[in-house]
């Protein structure tokens, strides 16, 4: 049983691998959403810090 899916996989792995290619994002258009999320989070942790300081 593993022989066949073993067979099957190198048989269809060109195909794969050549469809993935052109749906590939770069980097960067991933991770610079997510450093602004990051960046707005923290800006409000340091404000609810400093609101939770000034009321006792």
């Amino acid at each position: 049983m593993v022989q066949t899916w073993k067979q099957a996989f190198i048989a269809a792995a060109p195909q794969v691998f050549d469809r993935q290619k052109g749906t590939e994002k770069p980097f960067a258009d991933e991770t610079g959403p997510l450093y602004e999320q990051i960046g707005r989070l923290q800006v409000e942790v340091n404000w609810l810090k400093k609101k939770l300081a000034t009321n006792p």
